[in-house]
């Protein structure tokens, strides 16, 4: 047994951040640093630097470079803390807290500018202190105990303290690229003058860089709203300070359902999907359009055909799956037919060629696939020289839409965007059994393949989903698991599966300790802290079944949702070197919660672009209502509404 899996056996699961360390070489421990002490998660010990026990020498001995911060943020009006390697409280005279959030392990950009940390108070206690501990970094931060607030309305489980931003840039900014901070929470209350410390702590690194480009993604439903009439496209510029997210296009009270989306790489263009609200999970009702992301107006759409696109690296040509339930039977848009007019599940195929799209919506032509197969989820390279697909298993299509399939197998086909050609396709990994490999898509320097896999079922909202690489173009016949952010190993008895859905790489490759890293984010069921338990609720996707290709019963319009697991957007750093030396070792770091989105909503499918684009101030100050004149420019549509050849509409159902 080599030293790696000497450590790895040693501390256990949790400890998978200093082993992902060792292994990618420059990580020396101060032999006079403290140990740290043991969490649920596991060790967190071994980085050196203090915790709450540890005296100055202790804190001082060892000290990475950089300059020291030394730093105390008191809470307005309370008492002085106890010092921090002062007295300890006796168990009996005072519990322990527990610290349940930041996850142990995890990395962070040193821009993200937003930290929660959740804590369980076990004990009367009145004031707490959260301490951020390193060889170079003693930060400090009194709270009395803020409530965090439960998403479905019962008894907060415990407190929050949300860093200000001045304690946040010293703990960043002072350890870019630094060995990990100490994160614990220690708890007093009136008449005493020691303290005790949470019987656990939680490790937490920050890159070296800055993390640059955005988010647009899917609010599809808010806890308590209805289906339809709330949520919408979001987005998230990472260059700014603002912890909101910014509405792109929201759903209004008329019921219009904003929803899946693709985005140019340049954030220039969006083609998106809407719906009616009834909240069914077929795609005759849908309307597909193409918009200028910066003027929020329509650019065309009519002839694009629901499913999913992609864009090449200029926004200049669209690439589309070309799915039509029945081979030509799909209604036209807005009408539904009849019950049984549509084949039976299985009876469907989607069209064996491509959908190319100039940037005016304009059909250019449609290639095709090549080998007889039928295929989806389509993702071109950054360079556009080649695009990684999906083969379902023949005749596994749902007639709802090519969102629905089993046992997918991914594929690549060259690409020449001059000629709008496609070259043979050629097979990348094959499933084995009932296997379903789907969502894939390309690292921006198109060295790894991220994608989704299950060992079994349909491809839409896979409880068991798990998200896993590939190296480009020597892919193996395994793929590359990542345990820490899928927060199990693969095979791991979980009868509460996360549903670790629609991978995405963030747009540029960055540099760490050596290294190469990209952040990744997806959607998952797990609890998120003390506000959002989603274990042991049901996923509420797709509201019927796969093959329920009808509009929704009455039963199921009006749901909000009380009673669902809500997918949240979460994101984990991976180290994506294409080296030898790392097979059988987790790339992977433990996912965090992106804190701009709201906890109370569904959210879905995040999809990166180099850069956030500004939508024009709008005219005199003030957006532009529905029904109302816009040109896009001087007068902009507010957000439940894009500019529709000179109207605001919330639709836009007359495309052309």
């Amino acid at each position: 047994m080599n030293d790696l899996e000497e450590r790895t056996l040693a501390r256990g699961v949790g400890a998978v951040f200093i082993v992902l360390l060792a292994a990618l070489g420059n990580v020396s421990c101060s032999s006079g640093g403290h140990t740290g002490s043991s969490g649920a998660n596991g060790s967190a010990g071994g980085f050196g630097g203090p915790t709450g026990n540890a005296g100055a020498s202790s804190w001082l001995s060892g000290a990475s470079p950089g300059s020291v911060v030394d730093n105390q943020y008191p809470c307005p009006g309370c008492a002085t803390f106890p010092s921090l390697g002062g007295a300890e409280c006796a168990t009996g005279d005072l519990p322990a807290p527990t610290l349940v959030y930041p996850p142990n392990g995890v990395l962070l950009p040193p821009n993200m500018n937003v930290l929660e940390v959740q804590f369980i108070p076990n004990s009367d206690a009145t004031l707490f202190e959260v301490d951020f501990t390193s060889q170079n970094t003693r930060v400090s931060v009194e709270t009395p105990c803020v409530a965090a607030p439960d998403v479905r309305g019962g008894p907060s489980r415990g407190c929050g303290l949300t860093l200000p931003q001045a304690a946040w840039n010293d703990i960043a900014n002072n350890n870019r690229e630094a060995l990990p901070l100490q994160v614990t929470v220690r708890a007093t209350k009136k008449g005493l003058t020691c303290a005790k410390t949470s019987s656990n702590s939680s490790s937490i690194a920050f890159a070296k860089e800055d993390l640059a480009g955005g988010i647009y993604y899917w609010q599809s439903a808010t806890y308590g709203g209805v289906g339809g009439k709330t949520g919408g496209i979001y987005s998230h510029d990472f260059g700014s300070l603002d912890p909101a997210p910014t509405p792109f296009y929201t759903s209004d009270a008329s019921g219009t359902c904003v929803g899946c989306h693709t985005v140019s790489r340049d954030g220039l263009r969006m083609a998106l999907e809407t719906d009616d609200p009834d909240a069914d999970d077929e795609m005759g009702d849908v309307h597909s359009l193409l918009m200028n992301i910066a003027t929020r107006s329509a650019i065309g759409g009519k002839s694009i055909s629901p499913g999913f696109q992609t864009f090449t690296h200029d926004h200049k040509t669209l690439v589309t799956s070309t799915f039509k339930a029945g081979m030509g039977m799909m209604p036209a848009k807005g009408m539904m037919p009849a019950k049984g007019m549509m084949p039976a599940k299985g009876g469907a195929t989607p069209d064996l060629v491509w959908d190319l799209f100039d940037d005016t919506a304009t059909l250019t032509t449609s290639p095709d696939v090549g080998g007889g197969l039928a295929a989806t989820q389509p993702d071109l390279a950054p360079d556009d020289a080649t695009m990684v697909f999906v083969v379902p298993q023949a005749g596994s299509i749902s007639t709802a839409g090519d969102h629905h399939f089993m046992s997918g197998a991914l594929y690549t086909s060259s690409f020449d965007a001059s000629t709008a050609a496609f070259g043979a396709p050629s097979a990348l990994l094959s499933p084995q059994g009932t296997q379903n490999f789907y969502y894939p898509s390309f690292s921006p320097d198109r060295a790894f393949v991220i994608f989704n896999s299950a060992p079994d079922g349909d491809s839409f909202f896979n409880r068991k989903a798990r998200v896993q690489l590939l190296p480009y173009p020597n892919a193996s016949s395994t793929p590359i698991d990542l345990p820490a952010l899928n927060s199990a190993p693969a095979g791991a008895g979980d009868p509460d599966k996360l549903t670790n859905s629609w991978p995405k790489w963030s747009p540029f490759v960055q540099s760490y300790r050596g290294h190469r890293l990209l952040w990744v984010t997806f959607s998952s069921n797990r609890d998120y802290g003390l506000h959002l338990v989603n274990q042991g609720f049901d996923n509420c996707y797709p509201p019927e079944s796969p093959d329920y290709d009808q509009p929704q019963p009455l039963s199921k319009q009006g749901v909000t949702y009380e009673n669902c697991a809500q997918p949240q957007i979460w994101m984990a750093a991976v180290i994506v070197d294409n080296d030898g030396a790392l097979v059988g070792v987790d790339r992977s770091f433990p996912a965090f919660w992106l804190p701009f989105q709201d906890v109370t909503s569904h959210n879905h499918t995040a999809q990166w672009v180099e850069k956030v684009v500004m939508q024009p101030p709008p005219d005199g100050g003030s957006c532009v209502a529905l029904d109302d004149t816009c040109d896009g420019v001087d007068k902009t549509c507010c957000s439940d509404g894009i500019c529709c050849y000179g109207t605001c509409l919330s639709d836009c159902s007359v495309i052309k």
